[in-house]
């Protein structure tokens, strides 16, 4: 009997037991709460903005000819790429060769009069009147003989500057007007890009000085494939679109010296978003969902907390100084470093101290 009841208590307790160590996992689970977490990287200031943008020439011109006539040939194309007085294009010049011509044999024979009439009045054989009237033919005729080799000049059309021809609108043997468009061309150094900006952000840099903007939104061009080039701001409308009350800025870059930019291309222009909202380099951003008020006190601007997840993995509920809302979040100018890990999702379920398990890091860079 004493056994039985011995083996009874002995069974009972080892019941117990097992018990009480299938328990105590289960109640260590339902202490960890899986939280996603935003880590703030060292690069959280560089946060970037795109916009959509159109190149546009930086210098252009339209080409015209100074004279009218037969367009004699054209030694350029769309796309080609010239020097400083190349010639691009030629009149037939036979036209203007006879006028020079004309006017050199009417020059030659009033200079070769005015040559022999000079002795006479010197000897006092010839009126200084009718000296005076042959010097002023003289002239006339000297003036005319200049014009004419000027015109004979202005049948070569000739590049202004080195650059890219971008359009020739006519063709060879075609009859051309005086000012008619013959073709047009780029600056081959210097490309303009050309953004429509928000007036949330123009307003906040439409008062600063060129240096001012180029100092604080630093922005870069980037093309198709990827690479990027160091552009800087060249001007600003002062007027909004009345379509899309957006303002066009005016940026401008050297042209790469692996590509060429041309007037009308698609690119994407890239600006670091701190930037465009505030010069101080000590704040961060974070996402929205992050930041959380006390109870009761949800309207107060200035009573803001976020959850740190410690080294041992339990969490700190800090206070921050939230500042200006962009796009993507908030930005935060006080109460976070470098390497703190943010809780993103989950914040209303924690309290200080409470143990978590990271389930989802993301950094933000």
């Amino acid at each position: 009997m004493k056994n039985t009841i011995g083996l009874t208590v002995a069974m009972t307790a080892l019941a117990l037991s097992l018990s009480g160590c299938d328990k105590a996992p289960q109640s260590k689970e339902k202490a960890l709460l899986n939280v996603d977490v935003v880590e703030i990287g060292d690069d959280s200031l560089g946060s970037e903005l795109h916009f959509p943008a159109i190149a546009a020439a930086a210098d252009r011109a339209e080409l015209s000819f100074l004279v009218a006539g037969e367009i004699n040939k054209i030694n350029v194309k769309a796309g080609d790429i010239v020097k400083k007085d190349t010639v691009l294009a030629t009149l037939d010049p036979t036209d203007y060769k006879l006028q020079v011509d004309n006017a050199k044999a009417r020059f030659d024979v009033v200079d070769s009069q005015y040559r022999r009439s000079k002795p006479l009045v010197d000897k006092g054989l010839l009126a200084k009147s009718q000296f005076d009237e042959i010097g002023a033919q003289r002239a006339i005729a000297k003036a005319e003989l200049e014009l004419a080799r000027l015109k004979l000049s202005y049948t070569e059309l000739k590049a202004p500057v080195d650059g890219v021809i971008s359009r020739v609108p006519v063709q060879q043997f075609e009859n051309v007007g005086i000012g008619q468009s013959i073709l047009n061309i780029h600056d081959a150094t210097q490309v303009d890009i050309r953004i429509q900006v928000p007036d949330v952000l123009f307003s906040k840099h439409g008062g600063k000085t060129r240096e001012e903007n180029n100092a604080t939104i630093r922005p870069h061009v980037r093309t198709e494939d990827g690479k990027e080039y160091r552009a800087s701001v060249k001007e600003f409308t002062a007027q909004p679109d009345p379509e899309t009350g957006s303002f066009m800025v005016t940026l401008t870059m050297p042209m790469p010296e692996d590509k060429f930019i041309l007037d009308g291309m698609t690119v994407e222009v890239v600006v670091e978003e701190l930037g465009l909202y505030n010069d101080r380099a000590s704040q961060v951003e974070i996402p929205m969902e992050t930041v959380f008020n006390e109870d009761g006190d949800a309207l107060d601007p200035s009573n803001k907390f976020v959850w740190v997840v410690g080294a041992d993995n339990t969490v700190e509920k800090r206070k921050v100084k939230v500042g200006e809302l962009t796009p993507t979040g908030v930005l935060v100018t006080n109460g976070l470093e470098r390497g703190d890990k943010v809780v993103s999702e989950g914040v209303n379920r924690l309290r200080a101290g409470q143990s978590v398990n990271i389930v989802a890091n993301k950094e933000i860079n």
